[in-house]
């Protein structure tokens, strides 16, 4: 019987032998082959926005992007494995917080975020901006988005900073190309995100034309992988990595590839830049030198010859009314014989009539009248030959012309020129009245050198409130529809002899007497000339 039962009980030793071998020994050796406990291959799940070009996106199938390219170069540098979980923002933060995650891979830095979640070392700057669009002109800092309507993704960092301002109404969206959407639907007057995925977004979808960026910045902070405090011991070999790759030049060809390269100008460039600055400055300095004093020479020259100009004028008017007083003194020279002629005959008869008290009488009255006649006489010739100021005062216009007229009757007589006075007594004006007399006597002059086959001078005056008009109307030869254009200018003349400044004198006496003057002429027809002059009515306004 003993015999049997160890018989028996060999075989369930050797079956508990084989049992123990498979269970204890073969683990320990696959382990011895496979290498050490600390050199086990680990394997972190990160997530990250599925929707946050260029930083970390999905596109044909693949999750990419510059945080995807960091996480892959970490892996080749610390033998890590990340298995990628792309999601929304806010999925992303839930996930992290309920454990289904390890870790996401880039996050903006904040001190609200840092008391729930521990920061690898800093691989980025990440910068916040607001945009708008184009023709928004209300919108220009993160304080004038008061009362306004903002559009941020869910999650994001963006609305730590709208919670700090009263009265914002903050609008959430999944992602940022949503929450821009938002913006071009004008459903908000803003959106603030990240800058570079905003212009990514507006860039890619052609609408950067319509939005603009406003204000400065918005704290650009340090962003880098984020886990929970609690598995901050996952971040060293991490660390460790991000050092390496950031001396080995890994890190620069990632943030080339996502983000271009800044070009700097080298030094030997910039030195290059600064002499040539000099150069062009000190050129253009002696430029403006060279056109300051040749400004100042044009100046001189032109101060030279404007009072040489001046002179030339002031000489050629005064030879002008030589000129037209020589022609006058033989229409007038008749009107100066006759007294003169009267007061000889008084004066010769006086001594056989002294006695007589009434020729005494009559030789006091007439010889008195005739001599102031020709003291008018000679005062206005003297008038007419100097410069002076305009001494406004009300007159009458038709004693104006009259003795205008009286003066050339001579020569209308000589020349066989009718003249027809349509002067009313009633019409006053407010000017220099012996201004107006040269203006007339120059006219008048033009109008006899018109019709030297003789011909009608038509002469009319009316008030046309708040003005006095006159209009000196001659049947002669009229003037050219070439000169019209010309008339007024200084030496401008077609008479053999003439100076050109009958018209040119005219017009500044009537300007300067607050007038105007307007001449209308056909050739073969005649001439008339228009002149406007202030009314009584003006004369308190310019008192």
């Amino acid at each position: 019987m003993r015999k049997e039962g160890l018989v028996t009980s060999i075989p369930l030793l050797c079956m508990a032998f084989v049992m123990f071998v498979a269970t204890f020994c073969f683990p320990l050796l696959s382990s011895a082959a496979e290498g050490t406990p600390s050199e086990i291959r680990q394997v972190i799940r990160v997530a990250g926005d599925n929707r946050f070009p260029p930083f970390e996106f999905e596109a044909n199938g693949t999750f990419q992007g510059f945080n995807v390219d960091m996480m892959n170069a970490l892996s080749i540098e610390t033998g890590i494995k990340f298995e990628f979980y792309p999601m929304p923002w806010s999925e992303a933060l839930k996930a992290l917080e309920a454990g289904r995650v390890d870790a996401i891979q880039g996050m903006k830095y904040s001190k609200e975020r840092s008391s729930v979640y521990a920061y690898s070392e800093p691989y980025f700057t990440s910068t916040q901006a607001i945009f708008v669009l184009k023709d928004n002109y209300s919108v220009f800092s993160l304080g004038d988005l008061q009362h306004r309507k903002t559009a941020v993704q869910e999650g994001d960092i963006s609305g730590e900073a709208l919670q700090r301002l009263q009265n914002a109404v903050v609008l959430a969206e999944e992602n940022q190309d949503k929450a821009i959407k938002m913006l071009l639907d004008h459903k908000v007057d803003a959106f603030i995100g990240n800058q570079i995925t905003g212009q990514y977004l507006l860039q890619s979808n052609g609408q950067q034309d319509k939005v603009k960026l406003v204000g400065d910045p918005i704290s650009p902070t340090d962003y880098g992988m984020v886990v929970l405090k609690r598995n901050e011991q996952l971040l060293e070999p991490i660390n460790v990595g991000l050092r390496k790759i950031k001396t080995n030049g890994t890190y620069p060809k990632i943030e080339r590839k996502w983000f271009g390269e800044y070009i700097y100008p080298s030094p030997r460039n910039i030195r290059g830049l600064l002499t040539y600055f000099i150069i062009g400055l000190f050129a253009i300095t002696c430029v403006l030198l060279i056109i300051l004093w040749w400004n100042f020479t044009l100046k001189k020259e032109l101060k030279k010859r404007v009072d040489t100009y001046k002179k030339t004028l002031d000489e050629l008017a005064r030879k002008d009314r030589m000129q037209s007083l020589g022609q006058l003194v033989a229409g007038i020279a008749h009107e100066i014989r006759n007294p003169i002629t009267s007061i000889l005959s008084y004066a010769q008869l006086l001594p056989t009539k002294y006695e007589n008290k009434e020729y005494r009488e009559f030789f006091a009255q007439h010889v008195t009248g005739e001599v102031m006649r020709l003291n008018r006489i000679v005062g206005e010739l003297l008038d007419f030959s100097r410069d002076k100021p305009p001494e406004k005062a009300t007159f009458h216009i038709g004693e104006t012309i009259q003795a205008v007229v009286l003066l050339f009757q001579q020569l209308f007589e000589k020349q066989r020129i009718v003249v027809r006075l349509e002067v009313p007594e009633t019409c006053v004006a407010w000017a220099d009245a012996q201004q107006i007399k040269q203006v007339l006597i120059n006219l008048f002059k033009n109008a006899i050198d018109a019709m030297e086959d003789g011909g009608q001078l038509q002469i009319k005056a009316y008030s046309d409130s708040p003005h006095v008009m006159m209009t000196i109307e001659d049947t002669g030869q009229g003037i050219d529809p070439q000169d019209l254009a010309n008339i007024y200018e200084p030496f401008f003349t077609r008479k053999t002899g003439g100076v050109g400044l009958g018209l040119s004198i005219c017009y500044q006496l009537m300007t300067e007497n607050n007038g105007g003057i307007e001449v209308v002429s056909r050739k073969g027809t005649g001439t008339k000339v228009t002149l406007k002059l202030p009314g009584e009515q003006e004369e308190n306004e310019h008192a």
